[in-house]
């Protein structure tokens, strides 16, 4: 309930300082008031100390900030129910006062500060405890009133037709994003960026200031926020989420929280606010481990939690898929190559720094098949979707890749060592990781022509020209991991939904087997 990391989603918005303000004004009201009551108005105790009691009240007024801060009351994307807010509130506001008849004890030992004798002091404090924590209560329920009257006004305002070029981008300033981002401005299209920014500025940096493009720094679970952002648009691509197998299992709930908890709640409001397109990124891990050329048919047999989000985000979000509403999921291969945020979490990206830094190849299970595509290939394929006709994407999947680029791991080693000579590849058969998959991307080749314009030796190549030239600097950097990242923020600096528990029925790979999508984007289920 109460944790250091909602410090870190603090932002100094006009929104922030209010609720600060008003929740201090309520507890100096309370005060006051209580004092109104218990003194009867009788200002004689505190006109010779004045000094003293102004110096109690700003320290109270630190202590109220602070411990409502972290109760994440001021966070933004904090998106819990009001009696859980309310809850909080009776807590930090018990533990505000209770610290106020301490300071209050204290002062009157060591500096001769007295508000009365102790009986009256502790009932002072007890109605204003009583007062102040009213007045705070009222504060929440009013404001989300106030919200909700907003909301209803804005939805009351979306009867006009949603606008096709009117592009909303979740997790716009990711590894992915930051390239699509730019392609799609070069189309001409308005894109509206929603993400928290955990990554900095710098991957937008190349478009920030462009004219169509606007960025909403907040958590995508933000209910107030992502419905707002959905005004009038016409097609969502969602690329939002903890992405990568080791970041995704450093704190499960999390992850489940934000890979598909969160996916359900954006397509269902992205539906709601009558948005037509929905592309959802999703992974050729779903496949995990198979012996045999799999594609978008193939079973599922995800071999990490981070799949495993994948598979169920997919099946939570087939049956929103209809004739207004058309669904389409993007499963990419390994993904390469150098974008606005560079990652080297990457097989081929930490491989290539590797050699480069290092003069070592390490590469575990050289055997285990992958197949690879380049993220800006990855950006123009999500293009191409949003281009399509409705029909010929409305409840497909899309392997998105190219057949001739998948390798084995060893075989990727080799072309980096190709190009980097004086480098050794080292090996470890041993290591035990199960997913082995060779992919078919005919679908995608074949119903929208897309083919793939990097190949793995051109994209080995611009990454090691890009390491070689220090433009990121050393690849072991925070900035360029993804599970580093989020050690470095504390999962706990983001806030959480409740799961109910309906996400762990999705999370079972045999329950979502029945609602996998068929080539006409229904659901199998009965």
């Amino acid at each position: 309930m109460f944790a250091y990391g909602y410090f870190y989603e603090l932002r100094p918005t006009v929104g922030t300082f209010l609720r600060v303000t008003v929740d201090i004004a309520a507890i100096w009201a309370g005060f006051l008031i209580g004092w109104a009551i218990i003194h009867g108005g009788d200002m004689s105790i505190a006109a010779g100390q004045a000094g003293g009691l102004l110096a109690l009240a700003l320290c109270l007024s630190a202590v109220c900030f602070l411990g409502y801060a972290a109760a994440g009351l001021y966070t933004s994307s904090h998106a819990s129910p009001l009696l859980d807010k309310l809850g909080r509130v009776f807590l930090v506001t018990l533990g505000l006062f209770a610290a106020a008849g301490v300071m209050s004890f204290l002062a009157s030992q060591l500096l001769g500060l007295t508000i009365g004798s102790s009986e009256t002091a502790v009932q002072l404090f007890l109605v204003a405890f009583l007062i102040s924590t009213a007045l705070v209560m009222l504060a929440r329920v009013t404001s989300l009133a106030l919200r909700s009257d907003n909301l209803d006004e804005t939805n009351a305002g979306r009867s006009q037709p949603a606008d096709e070029n009117k592009v909303l981008v979740v997790g716009g300033s990711g590894y992915i994003g930051s390239i699509l981002v730019e392609k799609l401005l070069d189309q001409g299209k308005e894109v509206l960026v929603l993400d928290s920014m955990h990554f900095g500025d710098e991957p937008l940096a190349g478009v920030a200031g462009h004219d169509r493009l606007t960025i909403v720094r907040e958590d995508f679970r933000n209910v107030e926020v992502l419905t707002r952002s959905m005004g009038g648009v016409g097609t969502v691509i969602h690329l939002g989420g903890l992405v990568g197998d080791p970041a995704c299992a450093l704190d499960p709930d999390l992850t489940i929280d934000v890979n598909l908890t969160a996916t359900k709640l954006v397509g269902e409001i992205a539906k709601a606010c009558g948005v037509k397109r929905f592309i959802f990124a999703s992974s050729c891990s779903v496949y995990g481990a198979c012996d045999d050329i799999v594609d978008e048919q193939s079973a599922f047999n995800p071999q990490s939690l981070y799949a495993r989000t994948k598979v169920a985000s997919e099946a939570v979000l087939a049956p929103l898929n209809d004739s207004d509403f058309a669904v389409t999921c993007l499963r990419f291969a390994t993904v390469y190559g150098i974008s606005g945020r560079a990652r080297f979490d990457l097989v081929v990206n930490l491989l290539c720094a590797k050699a480069v830094r290092d003069g070592v190849i390490t590469v575990f299970g050289p055997d285990q098949w992958r197949p690879f595509v380049h993220v800006e290939d990855v950006a123009r394929a999500i293009e191409m979707v949003a281009e399509a006709p409705i029909d010929s994407v409305a409840g497909e999947s899309f392997n998105v890749g190219s057949d001739v680029q998948n390798y084995t791991l060893g075989q990727a080693a080799k072309l980096i060592k190709q190009q980097v000579p004086d480098a050794e590849i080292t090996t470890d058969d041993k290591f035990t990781d199960t997913r082995n998959y060779h992919v078919s991307f005919a679908k995608i080749r074949t119903r929208l022509g897309f083919e793939p314009v990097w190949t793995l030796e051109r994209g080995i190549s611009q990454v090691i020209a890009v390491v070689r030239s220090n433009q990121v600097g050393h690849y072991s950097l925070p900035t360029y991991s993804n599970l580093l990242r989020l050690k470095e923020c504390d999962p706990k600096s983001f806030a959480n939904f409740q799961i109910t528990g309906w996400e762990n029925e999705f999370m079972n790979i045999a329950d979502v087997a029945a609602v996998r999508p068929d080539n006409h984007g229904q659901s199998n289920a009965a």
